[in-house]
């Protein structure tokens, strides 16, 4: 119960509401009221204008105007339908009807006002856009009174891709342009625009998908139920005629797993056009186990910004620093086969100093506890952190920060976790070495052209390099990924930078 608020059913309370009632009414403000009000002062106003001598303007001087009184005013009232002042008429509407009319935006307008109007407009109709016809035969004269030299000399200075969206826009204009733009898309030299060109219809074939590497639309096999898997599994999109000549794009994912550019395309088509045009980012996460280790790999995506981003964590058990070798840590990192790591990484990891922060998070996992008994009987000492250590590695002021991939956008975290392994009975908890990799794939729109892809497989497609820490900025794409995922901003230690690092990073010579 509110006893702050007052008792409507005691008698000061209905005293109260009854004196205002009568002292507030609302009959003064009812039309009749008004009504009276302002015949009341109308008639006060003609005996002011006859005791002062004024000759009455009002019916006997045989003015047009309507609701204009003895002295030349209008009467305003919250009823009437007066706007404007006598003699001061607004132009406003006149002069934007005049703005608008025979333009573009007139039969937006007109179309816009129909839509509205009839909830079961249809545009394609011919019929329902009748009204539009007659100023679109005004414009169409316009475009064709336009000689074919001088559209030609406007489309040679537009992009050859520019120029052949133009020409095929209508018919007139293909006229006027005629079949060059097309012929010389289809020139070799010509190969990015044609791509280029071709990615601009994308949204118009669902039911399709672009080949590079063949400059064509290909039916997709399984519309919607396209699934990543295994290299050596037999799961194409799309019957392509030139399989045996060319290389679908691709990049490699871990040791055995790559990703075809073709889900790239399929996850970004999704999220731009509709979900008829491709498959759910999430739809591409996997988690598996590599046969020839003992790395297991994690991955999922995501969209942001319209670019594809994709985050890869790969763990694998680690013995104690004092019982690996350098022989070992190699075997443990590294394939001996290709002699590449076996989690992920980019075209440029040779040339930078990941795997030296990788074994230097390997030399920080701590031996096994030692009781105090097995200690004195190989010396004759005791230590008291040998026999409770702590299992919880946080690393160096060397290998703990992130790093950044100045000439691609990736960026790593190596980390040693404590994990459980339920296969081995004797010792179930031990550390494991944990690698996460994030990248950005591009926008998809070729494997050629892109910044992002292009630079994470190490091909410069305008021969300059990629600005990691231009491009990028301040904010990593590990701290998007994982605030888009989890809703919250990521640790600082995911993100804080090594200042030694850093110098090192802004050289341009290695990872910061």
């Amino acid at each position: 119960m509110d006893w702050s608020s007052p008792d409507h059913n005691r008698w000061t309370s209905k005293l109260v509401t009854r004196f205002g009632k009568k002292l507030r009414s609302n009959s003064a403000f009812t039309e009749e009221s008004i009504r009276k009000d302002e015949a009341r002062a109308a008639d006060g106003r003609r005996r002011l204008v006859k005791r002062n001598g004024f000759a009455s303007r009002s019916v006997d001087s045989g003015s047009t105007q309507q609701d204009v009184n003895e002295l030349g005013e209008r009467d305003y009232s919250i009823f009437s339908q007066a706007s404007t002042l006598v003699g001061n008429k607004d132009h406003t509407d006149m002069m934007h009807r005049l703005a608008h009319h025979g333009s573009f935006d007139s039969l937006l307008d007109q179309a816009a006002v129909k839509q509205l109007k009839d909830p079961y407009f249809d545009s394609q109709d011919p019929n329902a856009l009748a009204l539009i016809d007659p100023l679109s035969e005004i414009h169409r004269q316009q475009f064709e009174a336009l000689p074919s030299p001088l559209w030609k000399r406007i489309a040679s200075f537009l992009h050859l891709t520019d120029a052949t969206s133009l020409s095929v826009s209508t018919k007139l204009l293909y006229q006027k342009l005629g079949p060059e733009p097309l012929i010389a898309l289809g020139e070799p030299e010509n190969r990015q625009q044609k791509l280029a060109f071709l990615h601009r219809l994308d949204a118009e074939f669902p039911q399709h998908l672009l080949c590079f590497p063949c400059a064509k639309f290909h039916r997709r096999l399984q519309p919607g139920k396209e699934s990543l898997k295994a290299d050596y599994v037999a799961n194409p999109i799309f019957v392509c005629p030139s399989t045996r000549e060319t290389v679908l794009p691709r990049m490699r994912l871990v040791h055995g797993r790559e990703l075809p550019y073709a889900f790239v395309q399929l996850a970004l088509r999704s999220e731009k056009q509709s979900p008829a045009h491709g498959v759910h980012p999430e739809s591409l996460a996997r988690r598996w186990k590599c046969p020839q280790s003992e790395w297991t790999h994690q991955t999922r995506y995501m969209i942001h910004d319209g670019r594809l981003l994709m985050r890869v964590v790969s763990r694998a058990y680690a013995s104690p620093s004092k019982e690996m070798t350098e022989t070992s840590a190699r075997h443990l990192l590294y394939d001996r086969e290709e002699y590449t790591p076996y989690f992920s990484v980019c075209a440029h990891w040779r040339d930078g100093e990941l795997m030296r922060v990788c074994k230097c998070a390997l030399s920080h996992i701590p031996s096994p506890p030692r009781s105090y008994a097995q200690q004195l009987k190989q010396a004759p000492k005791v230590s008291r952190s040998a026999a409770r250590p702590n299992f919880i590695v946080t690393g160096c002021d060397d290998c703990r920060p992130g790093r950044r991939c100045p000439e691609c956008p990736t960026e790593y975290l190596i980390e040693v976790q404590m994990t459980e392994d339920k296969n081995d009975p004797v010792r179930p908890f031990k550390h494991a070495i944990v690698v996460t990799r994030w990248s950005d794939l591009g926008d998809g729109s070729s494997p050629y052209t892109s910044p992002e892809w292009t630079a994470i497989k190490g091909v410069q497609s305008d021969g300059k390099g990629y600005e990691s820490l231009k491009q990028v900025g301040r904010r990593a794409v590990s701290g998007i990924f994982e605030s888009r995922i989890s809703g919250s901003v990521p640790g600082q230690r995911m993100l804080s930078l090594n200042p030694k690092n850093e110098r090192y990073g802004e050289e341009g010579h290695g990872w910061y």
